[in-house]
């Protein structure tokens, strides 16, 4: 990392993509590196923020949240703690600007996206240069996956090698561009939260030991199907692969979760997405947003179409969201403006 020289003085913007957690490698462990995670950045959402040299803001901002307001402000001190202590007290920022941020504890990354937004910003502010693991790893990030600092980089469909007895951040091992004409219709449940905090880390304690033969059948499938199937772009197969190794994880996590998925509705309509056809469904995450894997966006509107009629005539879906998105093979957006 070089000393920094003197702040950059225009807008500094970055905005970074959400990500989806498709599965874990590795759960068992027995070799040595624990998860190992599979997933893909998506335009559904952004975390975008900026800041300016000047004084006032010169962008339109949005009210945050206390507790988000309070988080973004420990993301700076602790940029500053671990990353630069040597930049004088007056020369720091103690804020940012907030334009859109990634939902919380939906199963987007969106803590991971905040953190590397908040340190790439001001990283490029005080003109030092940092690799993105390195800044994940001083804002505690990257403990079990690698996903999200993977698409922060470059975008696309990213598998990581988890962490071993010497890993600071997962190793990524694959990283391939998502095809343009696949669409995922997207399950939002804005009456649930995944798992997240102290109670995730208590679900990973108490969970019983991930089945070895279950890890193995998932390196199986996404060595030797799901990866392939991506690459000559084969959306049944792929969506076959994604949706055997969702079952295997569900299948893990449903005591603590309360089933296959966090939200029962959103499981009713991929159920009801999957009589008609479509093979390749999966939870991001601890959810509650889920997903269903299309070859084009005729087929995600028709698909879209068909969810809206069961939410439209049943109270029970009143609080789904449905989005399409596409993959997004480029990383986050950084723009210096005059």
């Amino acid at each position: 990392m070089q000393d920094p020289v003197s702040p950059v003085q225009q807008t500094i913007q970055v905005r970074a993509p959400a990500r989806l957690h498709l599965g874990f490698l590795d759960l068992n462990g027995g070799l040595g590196r624990h998860f190992g995670s599979i997933g893909l950045a998506v335009d559904s959402h952004h975390t975008h923020l900026s800041l300016t040299g000047e004084e006032e803001p010169q962008h339109p901002v949005v009210s945050v949240p206390v507790a988000t307001h309070n988080r973004i402000t420990k993301l700076i001190n602790q940029f500053y703690l671990t990353l630069a202590p040597h930049i004088p007290t007056d020369s720091r920022l103690a804020s940012v600007n907030v334009h859109s941020l990634i939902p919380e504890h939906a199963g987007l990354g969106s803590g991971t996206q905040l953190a590397l937004a908040v340190g790439r910003l001001l990283a490029t502010y005080h003109q030092i240069d940092i690799s993105t693991a390195k800044i994940a790893q001083a804002l505690d990030r990257g403990k079990r996956s690698g996903i999200g600092i993977s698409t922060f980089d470059a975008g696309g469909f990213v598998v990581d090698a988890g962490l071993g007895p010497n890993s600071l951040t997962p190793a990524r091992l694959f990283q391939q561009a998502f095809p343009s004409q696949w669409r995922l219709v997207m399950l939002m449940d804005k009456n649930h939260q995944g798992i997240h905090g102290e109670i995730e880390i208590q679900a990973f304690q108490n969970l019983p030991t991930f089945p070895l033969q279950h890890s193995q059948n998932i390196c199986h499938l996404t060595l030797m199907q799901l990866l392939p199937a991506l690459i000559e772009q084969d959306i049944d197969l792929f969506g076959s692969a994604v949706s055997d190794i969702q079952g295997l994880i569900g299948q893990h996590f449903a005591p603590a979760q309360g089933g296959q998925y966090t939200s029962k509705p959103i499981g009713k309509l991929i159920e009801h997405a999957k009589s008609l056809g479509f093979k390749g469904m999966a939870q991001s995450s601890w959810g509650p947003t889920a997903c269903v894997f299309t070859d084009s966006q005729l087929q995600a509107d028709r698909l879209t179409a068909e969810l809206h009629g069961m939410i439209d005539s049943d109270i029970q879906f009143e609080d789904i969201e449905l989005l399409i998105a596409a993959g997004i093979n480029q990383g986050a957006g950084i723009t210096i403006d005059s």
